[in-house]
């Protein structure tokens, strides 16, 4: 499958909305990213978050199925190591401050497998941060209502209130949460109005409304 390059593809992030998505995640992730050695970067994909971050992480691991995604990241930054397999899949030798899974829980089947092994790669004071889709928000509800005829899509998908008995199963918790992606708009939009919506989710603070923001940056760590 051709691989899409998140920098060029204006359907994905080369696009206002785009934009917006990457500054609030990343931000979000980069919170835990002071004074760390290592982070594993999980469906990390051409490094969208891992070359950044390799500004002030000196070793940093990219995990994705996608041998195209990762050829594309080698030559982007040829000291960050690569892996190219399935998560579940890899035996690893070492734990991790800091892992991330942005945009790609839903691609995992069984949770309570994913979540396990994401503790025991952990470090005793690490945390894991991955986004989140809000399947109680009023967008997902939406979505849900305008596409009910349509066959459902092969994403795992469970409520916030899952979400907890789930981690709670694995030994973790959550450690901090934020909510985001409130504007109005599609994904694949470049309209000027996004600054327009940033503003007002900034300014009354909707990140803070946490059981009606469509998603959520979810940061956990070891109960």
């Amino acid at each position: 499958m051709k691989y899409v390059w998140d920098l060029t593809n204006k359907k994905t992030y080369n696009n206002r909305v785009g934009h917006y998505k990457f500054k609030q995640q990343f931000r979000f992730v980069a919170r835990y990213a002071d004074n760390i050695k290592s982070y594993l970067d999980i469906a990390g994909g051409s490094g969208r978050f891992a070359i950044p971050l390799h500004q002030q992480i000196p070793e940093i691991t990219v995990l994705d199925i996608n041998e195209e995604a990762l050829s594309i990241l080698k030559e982007r930054d040829r000291f960050i190591e690569i892996i190219c397999d399935d998560f579940m899949n890899v035996p690893f030798s070492q734990t991790y401050p800091l892992i991330i899974c942005i945009e790609a829980l839903f691609y995992f089947q069984n949770w309570d497998i994913f979540f396990s092994k994401i503790n025991s790669l952990l470090s005793d004071k690490g945390r894991f941060v991955f986004s989140f889709t809000n399947t109680g928000s009023w967008r997902y509800i939406l979505r849900r209502f305008r596409h009910r005829n349509r066959e459902p899509l092969a994403y795992t998908e469970k409520s916030l209130k899952e979400l907890k008995v789930i981690l709670s199963s694995c030994g973790l918790e959550i450690d901090c949460v934020e909510g985001m992606n409130w504007m109005p708009l599609p994904l694949s939009s470049n309209s000027i109005f996004v600054y327009v919506f940033e503003f007002i989710e900034k300014h009354l603070k909707l990140n803070r409304w946490i059981s009606q923001s469509p998603w959520l940056m979810i940061s956990v760590k070891k109960k």
